[in-house]
């Protein structure tokens, strides 16, 4: 792609044949061969077009000679801050271009993945796990690829096809794929190209918010029905410890979340508007801010009230105390207590306190019982965190508690023979082929042997046994 007076090409050392992403034998299929070694191939070459690329933008490896086309910049003495701005554009406009057919091919081969099952049989992990263990992602940009990529393989072919030939961007095929729900399925499917042509030249919010209403239009009372199915809330942590909520909710429960939030957001401007007539500097927080107040004061209030009793509020809370340092208390996420813990807990909390040895191993709580105590139940989240199979990020409140040696075979009801297991992977141990047994030298961790043979050290803190 060319822009201005230098093209992409004459960014390379024209000496190494292997960086020069336009040459017509680093693209081209080799003859002779069938389609998924020709695959292979490209995808080979393309990598490695793709890290030369991203190295010369860093300045690594610049040729030496390469002259300044216009105004300085960041990147030093090399990369893209000895090029023009019209230059810098048009390597802007090739990069953009080359997001999305590889948005479009990594979608295609996650569908291929996710139809052929491949994660579950080699990993025993759902498509969205395994690619968040593979490739590091967040559980969110992983299950909004997989979803995308289904909807594209099954039923909006045109989408994929816009995607693929850089008419639309990821964003706007995951958009389409969301809203695509069994409703309006039908109608979406025979509009797609419509919707296609609508996103030509229009910020991605405007078209947005422009099929959003089409949509309601074609299906007015999809916001409405009272089907508790289409209730729902999908929540991640951010790379900073924020937390993530995305939700819909329909019928009297959006009813009775509107007001909720509406009312108790009016009360909380009113008492900012008092504090500002008050003290003139105040500032009046934005709406969403005080959204997100009003939503944490109504779960303040809920869990500080115990249905049916006149008892003072409590919250159940349980301190990790270290058998060697006994004066400090952690939480259960490993946040220390400086100064005590009024400043984390309510008024009257129910405080447990769990001790661990030097090995970060909960001590035993008692084994008498056919089921886990709340005590050990406790003990097993400090230690495992969640499932236990490699690449789960289950948290430790969805999981069951499985019996490395059955109970109907003696196995006892004690923390080493206890591990958490999500549902799926729970039910999973308990098909043939797959096993797990105690790590004869790390007590408290295991080793999963999958029907392949594989073996796999369990994970505890969501990190891999060493």
């Amino acid at each position: 792609m060319s822009h201005g007076v230098c093209t992409v090409e004459h960014m390379f050392d024209p000496d190494d044949s292997e960086a020069i992403l336009s040459k017509t034998d680093q693209a081209a299929p080799v003859s002779g061969f069938g389609l998924g070694v020709e695959l292979g191939v490209v995808a080979d070459q393309s990598a490695g077009g793709l890290v030369a690329l991203a190295n010369l933008a860093a300045g690594v490896g610049v040729a030496a000679g390469m002259s300044s086309g216009g105004s300085g910049g960041s990147g030093g003495s090399g990369g893209v801050g000895v090029v023009s701005d019209e230059v810098l554009v048009g390597l802007s406009d090739v990069l953009e271009s080359a997001q999305r057919a590889l948005d479009s091919a990594r979608l295609t081969v996650v569908g291929e993945l996710d139809a052929r099952n491949v994660s579950l049989r080699t990993k025993g992990l759902v498509m969205n796990a395994w690619l968040g263990h593979e490739y590091l992602l967040s559980r969110p940009v992983a299950s909004r690829m997989v979803s995308t990529a289904r909807k594209l393989r099954s039923v909006l072919p045109q989408v994929a096809e816009a995607l693929r030939n850089g008419v639309i961007t990821l964003d706007h095929a995951a958009l389409l794929s969301k809203l695509c729900v069994p409703r309006v399925e039908p109608i979406m499917v025979a509009l797609q190209a419509e919707f296609i042509s609508l996103a030509t030249g229009v910020r991605f919010e405007q078209w947005a918010n422009e099929i959003r209403a089409l949509i309601d239009l074609a299906d007015p009372d999809g916001a409405h029905l009272p089907n508790p199915d289409h209730n729902r809330i999908n929540m991640s942590d951010g790379l900073s410890g924020e937390l993530h909520l995305d939700g819909d909710f329909v019928a009297d429960t959006a009813a009775t979340i509107r007001a909720a939030l509406l009312t108790e957001t009016d009360r909380r401007v009113t008492h900012h508007r008092k504090l500002k007539a008050a003290n003139p500097d105040h500032i009046i927080p934005g709406r969403p801010q005080l959204l997100a107040e009003a939503l944490t004061e109504l779960i303040r209030r809920a869990i500080s009230t115990q249905p049916g009793t006149t008892n003072n509020p409590a919250t159940d809370i349980t301190l990790v105390i270290q058998a060697s340092d006994p004066v400090h208390a952690t939480t259960p996420d490993g946040v220390r207590l400086h100064d005590g813990t009024t400043r984390l807990l309510n008024c009257d909390p129910k405080i447990q306190a769990l001790i661990i040895n030097s090995l970060g191993i909960p001590l035993d709580l008692g084994t008498a019982v056919r089921y886990a105590t709340p005590n050990q139940r406790k003990a097993i989240a400090i230690r495992d965190q969640g499932c236990v199979v490699p690449g789960c990020d289950a948290p430790h409140n969805w999981v069951d508690l499985h019996h490395v040696k059955e109970a109907q075979n003696g196995g006892p009801t004690d923390l080493n023979n206890l591990v958490s297991l999500c549902k799926p992977h729970h039910a999973l141990l308990h098909t043939n082929g797959w096993t797990i047994t105690e790590n004869p030298n790390k007590p408290g961790r295991y080793i999963i042997t999958t029907p392949t043979g594989t073996q796999l050290n369990t994970q505890h803190n969501g990190k891999p046994s060493p």
